[in-house]
């Protein structure tokens, strides 16, 4: 299994955890198997359980919250013995398959993981205890391309913004390389492309109009907008930096191997740590900022999707653009 190092350092927290992944009204999509377990379960909790799930064949949150959450903050499923759905005994683990070939990693969204992921003081190595393989061309081109921007993320010798300007520049000369079809080896010393700050005003409108989950989301949006405003640059720890690009950039880099998009998955990474960094300027406390970003980007696949259109149609997310707000 392929994972970050620290990967196998996450246990759930349970009762413990300040915010409950069982609240906050996500829609839990309950898979055919675990239907089918459900429908066998006796007595007056399987009756509850039943009584729980929508005709969609997802857990009807009441108050925000799923019907299965005892008092105590610990899940009625658990407690009684009952075989998770996949989705709850996954989270905050995910898995990306690549033909026979699989990477995994834990989110963001989770209170836990993101303690985990922002406090390693040490450079994230990649573990691959690889049982398959995928041999597309685009992939393996895509696989050492990654090695190499890791590379440039974990230099500690440059400041970390600087790190990611020369990230986001290797990337653009790539996507050069994939859209003439070219697919052996890429060699590119980056460049540093810089030419003064430029706030991330133009990008925010796009995040107030993605779909929004928490009411709290959306007035920090309000109030970075403001701040935005006047900020001449961002602060960010560089070894949180650090770990917060090479989170972003190990979980969607090689997802370019489906739609030879490389350069818009850099640059959702990147926009996604200066959201992030914006925030923590605002209103303090970045390991909540990662979670309430992560719960509200990473957790629907519509919002990745809307942001990657503008990456395709509108100027503000341009190359030149992004390269001078990162900074």
């Amino acid at each position: 299994m392929v994972r970050p190092d620290y990967y196998d350092k996450f246990h759930c927290i349970a009762d413990k955890c300040r915010h409950n992944c069982c609240r906050g009204g996500w829609e839990i999509e309950i898979d055919n198997e675990a239907l089918e377990r459900f429908s066998k379960l006796e007595g007056a909790f399987g009756d509850k359980v039943r009584a729980s799930i929508s005709a969609d064949n997802t857990f009807i949150h009441k108050n925000g919250e799923c019907p299965l959450l005892s008092s105590n903050g610990k899940c009625e499923m658990v407690l009684n013995n009952a075989q998770l759905c996949v989705i709850c005994d996954e989270y905050p683990r995910f898995t990306e398959f690549f033909d026979d070939y699989a990477e995994r990693g834990i989110s963001l969204s989770c209170e836990a993981a993101a303690d985990i992921i922002l406090n390693v003081k040490d450079k994230v190595k990649i573990i691959y205890d690889i049982d398959g393989s995928c041999t597309e061309p685009i992939f393996i081109l895509l696989k050492k391309a990654r090695e190499d921007i890791f590379t440039i993320l974990q230099d500690r010798s440059k400041d970390i913004f600087a790190r990611f300007r020369l990230a986001l520049d290797y990337g653009m000369h790539l996507q050069d390389r994939i859209n003439e079809n070219e697919y052996a080896p890429f060699e590119y010393a980056p460049k540093d492309n810089f030419t003064g700050h430029n706030s991330l005003c133009g990008v925010i409108p796009l995040f107030k109009d993605l779909n929004i989950l928490n009411s709290e989301w959306s007035n920090m949006l309000k109030k970075l907008e403001s701040d935005e405003m006047h900020r001449k640059n961002h602060t960010l720890d560089p070894i949180i930096g650090e770990q917060l690009a090479v989170y972003f950039v190990y979980r969607y880099f090689l997802k370019a191997s489906f739609d030879f998009d490389a350069l818009a998955k850099l640059k959702f990474a990147f926009l996604s740590v200066m959201m992030i960094a914006a925030l923590e300027n605002s209103f303090g406390d970045i390991n909540e900022c990662s979670r309430l970003y992560s719960i509200e980007i990473e957790h629907s696949e519509e919002n990745i999707d809307m942001i990657y259109d503008e990456f395709l149609f509108n100027e503000e997310f341009s190359y030149y653009k992004l390269i001078n707000m990162l900074d």
